[in-house]
């Protein structure tokens, strides 16, 4: 289907089943070796690799392109609605928090031109580590992998976590985390009965892992392996009706195309498999149905976003469990100015050079409201009256321009509704604004 690209991979299915958006290694223009400056595009052709229009132009490396739904950025009536693909790309060209490797982040195109602005590309997620392995769900959100360097965590390592945001980056909140299970989660799919198969490892630099899935109803709380015994597993697919085709090898041989048997917990009636070749994401070719479309809260022009905590003394962290009513009185936001990503690597990865975005009030109830610079990315300190810290965020988060984010606390139980109450913060009428502190 591809044989004018040097390398072909990473192919989507639109959900019509009539389209494919895949990721590109070039084409073949002249023999010789290609350039290192030579990167990676998306590119999308019909089903039968007729009619081939590249989709990214000078976004760095762009991999893993997913259709996404139909939606609109255009105020005030939104009616231009139009396909969009999420795509995992380095063009933020800054080295990796902890890493002489680049960083990677989620970026979303659409496939259609917007009238009036033709082509937008808008960068989604600004996590200092890598966001990686996106994948459409159902209700309108990308669901992908983080990695997070756990430096503010001693002994922690790195964490890879399943987060999920909207299509543009708003509303990030944690899926399944890396409390059960192997640490490192990816390649995540939903199935038609509500569950996120996905695959795992101890060993992020390993070819393969083991099946396990948790259930939309339960995220958190719903963790169960899949597979047992010998093998490795990649690229998981759900079908029309049911069924998973998996990327399978024993470890002695290529991979292969099975199908998974639930029962007996491994590789079940072989589909394909070229002994010569991995064979590698297998996509089913027919109509899938169409994600929940989402109108982007992102305001372009804005350059600022707002965050209300409800009480910082919600959690389920047990380290929190010291923490009385009343012994916080600030919260201190912290970002991270990452090394710009130039030349050769450095033998020694860079330092994330962090700076104190501002200091803001917790009110006696546990709330605060804050506005602070947005697409920044953040984590927060607790702090007590003489300035100590007494509890620090894992990961770093964000605010997308011109959006308002609420949370119920400070790593709270996710399957809790908070009280249904106005709080202290909010009553005071205005955020506190640091945009100008640093």
């Amino acid at each position: 289907m591809t044989p004018e690209f040097a390398a072909a991979s990473d192919p989507s299915i639109s959900f019509d089943g009539k389209r494919i958006v895949f990721a590109d290694g070039k084409r073949i223009v002249f023999a010789g070796r290609r350039t290192l400056k030579e990167t990676w595009n998306v590119w999308e052709m019909d089903i039968d690799g007729a009619n081939k229009r590249q989709v990214t132009r000078d976004l760095g490396n762009c991999r893993e392109p997913e259709y996404l739904a139909t939606s609109s950025i255009t105020p005030p009536d939104f009616a231009d609605r139009v396909r969009w693909v999420t795509f995992v790309s380095d063009a933020a060209g800054i080295y990796r928090e902890g890493s002489t490797e680049p960083a990677t982040s989620l970026y979303a195109v659409n496939t259609e031109p917007i009238q009036g602005r033709g082509t937008v590309a808008w960068r989604t997620t600004f996590n200092l580590s890598s966001d990686f392995s996106p994948t459409a769900l159902q209700d309108g959100r990308v669901l992908f992998t983080s990695m997070q360097l756990a430096a503010r965590s001693p002994g922690a390592g790195e964490r890879y976590s399943l987060l999920a945001a909207n299509w543009d980056g708003s509303g990030l909140n944690i899926f399944a985390g890396d409390a059960e299970g192997a640490a490192f989660k990816t390649m995540g799919v939903e199935t038609p009965d509500r569950h996120l198969v996905f695959i795992e490892s101890e060993n992020p630099a390993a070819m393969g892992g083991q099946l396990a899935r948790v259930s939309f109803r339960r995220p958190l709380r719903s963790y169960e392996p899949l597979s047992r015994g010998e093998g490795y597993y990649l690229s998981p697919r759900p079908l029309a009706d049911g069924r998973v085709v998996v990327s399978y090898t024993r470890g002695r041989e290529s991979y292969g195309l099975y199908y998974f048997d639930a029962g007996k917990g491994g590789a079940g009636a072989r589909v394909y498999d070229d002994p010569q070749w991995d064979d590698l994401d297998a996509q089913a070719v027919e109509p899938r149905p169409e994600p929940t479309g989402l109108i982007s809260s992102v305001v372009e022009k804005l350059n600022w976003g707002d965050l209300h905590c409800i009480s910082v003394y919600d959690s389920d962290r047990p380290e929190m469990a010291r923490v009385k009513k009343g012994d916080v009185k600030q919260v201190r936001l912290v970002t991270g100015n990452p090394a710009p990503f130039v030349g050769r690597p450095p033998k020694t990865p860079p330092e994330i050079r962090k700076s104190v975005l501002g200091v803001v009030p917790v009110e006696p109830d546990g709330s605060f409201f804050v506005r602070l610079p947005g697409d920044t990315p953040f984590y927060m300190e607790l702090l007590d009256g003489q300035g100590k810290v007494l509890e620090s965020m894992p990961r770093w988060i964000w605010v997308r321009r011109g959006t308002s984010r609420g949370c119920i606390g400070c790593h709270e139980n996710k399957e809790l509704a908070p009280e249904n109450r106005v709080s202290d913060a909010v009553r005071r009428g205005e955020p506190h604004d640091i945009r100008s502190s640093r």
